[in-house]
């Protein structure tokens, strides 16, 4: 698939008119997934990697059509010209709820965002031009794809996080944000004087955070969006968004730690009065398919920190709320450990997550990204991108 007789069939400049985007045929993604597993696999050898991308069209978020595959491909091609369509790049997009709030709104009002993932262009067809066609077709597709869902939203942004720096995707539309992260030791030892002070989050208990996430998100972009006279949006941080990478996580954790069980533990919540507490939600990520042998490659992200108490500590937190957030921090070391990877990455902290971060006593370091997971956004609105706030930009938005 996707090969083309060149004694019947010359395949068109980027520029051609008769380019076009498609979705592919399920023989066509198969050829995708094989093509792209060197850059997309990462731990999972290729026939898991197989099994793990249809899977991905059965879990929350992404089901029911939440997921769209891309191809560009050449709409002047049939069947008589020989050989197979022409696939010449491909991507995929992932519908997303996202909040917005303008200045003068009292409301915070719902949005359909699209973040796109697994850019490629086939092999025997780069440095022709073929991958950027796709993403200015995709970029302009996307600003209508599954208009009216969420009960008749509109399109408002589509996302990317680049791996290749912040100005090939911004030349496209994506406008690089924030790319900054703090990085944790993985550390069991100085994890154990947090015990008891911390309950595990699991699916039992994980809904109803979101929800109270969602609700005091909610409040911030308000909050934001008339303190800074811009217009404020965020990925929403439902249940949804939220299995949607913990459901990842179990399916790749279960294939390389086939003999350990489940993991239940999917985050850490201290803290017991609402309204002070701080909780955090995290996944895995793994180089190589032996764990034990690739622990400094291994890292824990945080998808999302909640301080609860951010509206009314500022950027000056209380003892508590400083005791909750290293709690919480520890718990996340001792689970890297235990989990072979060897270190915690967050990012994007907020004010006040940066004071807790300082006022903790656990070792870190700044990092400023360059070159990979730069958050990227395309807006949709009249507002010019750079005038937007985008709030919680965090791992748990990434796709």
């Amino acid at each position: 698939m996707g090969s083309v007789s060149q004694d019947t069939y010359v395949l068109p400049e980027a520029k051609a008119p008769t380019l076009v985007l498609a979705h592919p045929t399920d023989v066509e993604k198969l050829r995708t997934w094989t093509l792209n597993h060197n850059e997309w696999g990462g731990a999972l050898t290729l026939e898991e990697y197989l099994k793990r991308e249809p899977y991905f069209t059965g879990i929350p978020l992404t089901r029911d059509g939440g997921m769209t595959h891309w191809i560009l491909t050449d709409s002047a091609w049939s069947p008589e010209l020989g050989g197979d369509r022409p696939v010449l790049a491909s991507c995929e997009s992932i519908r997303k709820r996202v909040l917005v709030a303008a200045p003068g709104d009292t409301e915070v009002r719902n949005g359909v965002g699209h973040g796109i993932g697994s850019v490629f262009t086939y092999p025997e067809f780069r440095s022709q031009g073929y991958g950027g066609r796709m993403l200015k077709d995709v970029g302009a597709a996307l600003r209508k794809w599954q208009s009216g869902s969420y009960g008749g939203c509109d399109v408002v942004c589509s996302a990317l996080w680049s791996d290749i720096g912040k100005l090939y995707y911004a030349k496209k539309g994506w406008a690089a944000f924030p790319s900054l992260h703090v990085e944790f030791p993985a550390s069991a030892g100085q994890a154990q004087e947090s015990e008891g002070k911390v309950l595990p989050i699991t699916y039992d208990n994980l809904e109803a955070l979101c929800q109270r996430d969602e609700q005091l998100l909610g409040e911030t972009l308000l909050r934001t969006a008339r303190e800074t006279g811009r217009t404020s949006v965020a990925f929403a941080p439902d249940h949804d968004q939220m299995r949607w990478h913990l459901y990842r996580d179990d399916f790749i954790t279960s294939i390389l730690f086939k003999s350990a069980g489940p993991n239940t533990i999917k985050g850490a919540l201290a803290g017991t009065q609402e309204g002070r507490r701080v909780w955090a939600l995290w996944s895995r990520s793994y180089h190589g398919s032996i764990p034990a042998k690739n622990v400094d490659n291994n890292k824990l992200y945080i998808l999302r920190l909640f301080v609860e108490s951010e509206a009314t500590e500022g950027e000056n937190p209380s003892d508590e709320t400083l005791e909750a957030f290293k709690a919480v921090v520890q718990m996340a070391q001792r689970e890297a450990a235990a989990w072979h990877l060897g270190k915690i990455d967050m990012w994007n902290p907020t004010p006040i997550t940066k004071k807790l971060i300082e006022r903790c006593g656990i070792q870190h370091r700044w990092v400023d990204r360059e070159e990979d997971s730069i958050p990227s956004m395309m807006w949709y609105g009249d507002e010019d991108v750079r005038d937007i706030e985008w709030v919680a930009n965090e791992k748990y938005c990434w796709c």
